[in-house]
């Protein structure tokens, strides 16, 4: 959580130094694929962004977020175990590209880092117990409404050794400073 802070602050620092070109914030709720489909029932996710409009139709910018993977039951012969959560904090750098009138195709590439530690026993479904950060990637397709909201579809993954923590969620996002 602290390291949650610490890239909160960075991205205000960010804001005021370029000024208020667009500090946006959302919320997505997903659907886990890869290897977390197995353990997690679903993904709720919180980002901030700062975007800075390089050209007339793209934008570059600083992502924080934080994805919430709730764990789900998962049967083992003869029982039923109840899989650890799995939070992430994500800090990326992002990109967006209007293609047609109020569509964007984006991506963000950065870091996803393990929030909770998750459970310090062994797993028999494959969720990292030592290492829990890894590679974050997440495409994205943007429907924006108005300058101000926009819907967004995207795949998220974190890539943990031989582990995906990966989703296709379903979100808003609002601009708050323009």
């Amino acid at each position: 959580m602290k390291m949650f802070k610490c890239s909160l602050i960075a991205l205000l620092f960010t804001t005021l130094s370029f000024g208020q070109q667009g500090l946006e914030v959302g919320a997505a709720f997903g659907l886990p694929t890869g290897d977390a489909r197995f353990a997690v029932s679903a993904n709720f996710v919180v980002e901030a962004g700062y975007w800075v409009n390089i050209a007339d139709k793209v934008a570059l910018g600083p992502k924080v977020g934080y994805s919430a993977m709730s764990g789900d039951e998962v049967a083992i012969p003869n029982d039923l175990i109840d899989a650890p959560n799995q939070n992430y904090l994500t800090v990326a750098a992002a990109g967006l590209i209007e293609f047609a009138d109020r569509f964007w195709l984006g991506a963000d590439i950065g870091y996803g880092f393990g929030a909770n530690g998750f459970d310090q026993n062994d797993q028999d479904f494959g969720i990292p117990v030592e290492n829990v950060n890894g590679f974050y990637y997440s495409p994205r397709l943007r429907y924006r409404f108005s300058d101000r909201l926009s819907i967004e579809a995207a795949y998220r993954s974190i890539l943990i050794d031989d582990y995906d923590a990966s989703s296709v969620t379903v979100g808003l996002n609002v601009v708050l400073l323009k």
